[in-house]
């Protein structure tokens, strides 16, 4: 339970995005265009996921049943804590920053907690959050406090090396000061499966963030991630990360946006045309890519979307949109 305790970088994760419901298919988009300046809050929020899914998986040396790593990293969720600080007003960022260094957590975990087969992944085991048992506040009244369910499954036999089940039940953070409050809080699902041969993880989440009474962005990711690797086989017993290699993604992403910079409601589906490069060398680096390309069109609209492509490992995806019904690049 120690790493459990420390609520860390558990909870840096946790803080990358809420969302309130299991995703399902999405229908047509409710907006058929999109420019520019919506597109570069957009589209850099769906590639900093994508890096960050590709990033949870990436490494095999950070179990994710510890909470502590894996899927629950600052590393698999900078992306989305990039999105809360841009809109979080600045007097919740003390709170932000002691999500990451203070407070107790200690969770009530029912079901077998056991790790029979050492790879830090709990068999079968549910971790309960409230405000009593995870949470901090300092003198003035000002804190955070977690609430909700994680439920952990090893997946692991037969043809799996290493694998995991997820799913989150109202897991809700609530950041606040002695006179308002900034919360995220998710349902939805989350797995990985590797073999020797590939790997693939798929991630099913509504996610809302909400200052006071204002929910600024809404989005929906509904996606699947394959890797295989450029040579030679996976093994999680001998590797400490995926070797070099390409991720495919398929799926959908929506979008709802109400601060300014992003307005509008949309869906796309997302593919890579040029599969995204993955580099062992750099596992922990965000993004995790040295090219390929993530398209996302809009649902109902093909021709109409945008475009990111990554060019090296660190360096953010150049983000365009596209409007083929008008043969030009916008």
């Amino acid at each position: 339970m120690t790493a459990l305790r420390k609520l860390g970088l558990f909870a840096s994760g946790l803080a990358g995005m809420l969302a309130v419901g299991a995703c399902g298919s999405d229908g047509p988009s409710a907006d058929t265009t999109i420019d520019q300046q919506q597109a570069a809050v957009v589209g850099a929020t769906a590639a900093d996921q994508i890096s960050d899914i590709a990033g949870g998986i990436g490494g095999f040396g950070v179990t994710g049943g510890q909470l502590g790593g894996g899927f629950f990293s600052r590393a698999e969720m900078r992306g989305s804590m990039r999105v809360l600080d841009r809109i979080i007003p600045a007097r919740y960022k003390p709170e932000l920053a002691r999500l990451m260094v203070g407070g107790s957590c200690d969770p009530t975990v029912t079901g077998d907690s056991t790790d029979t087969d050492g790879d830090g992944i709990e068999n079968d085991a549910t971790f309960s959050f409230t405000s009593g048992n995870c949470f901090y506040e300092d003198s003035l009244g000002n804190g955070w406090a977690v609430t909700g369910s994680v439920s952990i499954q090893d997946t692991d036999g037969g043809a799996t090396l290493f694998g995991f089940a997820l799913d989150l039940n109202r897991l809700k953070v609530l950041i606040y000061t002695d006179s308002a409050s900034a919360g995220l809080d998710w349902d939805g699902s989350y797995t990985a499966n590797v073999t020797s041969t590939s790997v693939t993880t798929s991630r099913h989440f509504v996610s809302r963030f909400h200052v006071n009474n204002t929910t600024p962005y809404t989005f929906r990711d509904n996606w699947t991630l394959t890797f295989v690797p450029d040579t030679g086989t996976i093994d999680p017993s001998t590797q400490s990360e995926l070797p070099d290699g390409t991720f495919d993604v398929t799926g959908s992403y929506g979008w709802t946006g109400k601060n300014n910079l992003a307005d509008g409601n949309w869906t796309f589906n997302v593919s890579t045309p040029t599969p995204l490069h993955w580099l062992s060398q750099c596992e922990g680096i965000d993004p995790p890519f040295d090219g390929g390309q993530l398209l996302a069109s809009i649902n109902g609209r093909s021709n109409v979307g945008f475009t990111a492509d990554f060019s090296a490992c660190g360096t953010p995806a150049a983000i365009n949109t596209f409007d083929n019904s008008t043969s030009a690049l916008r």
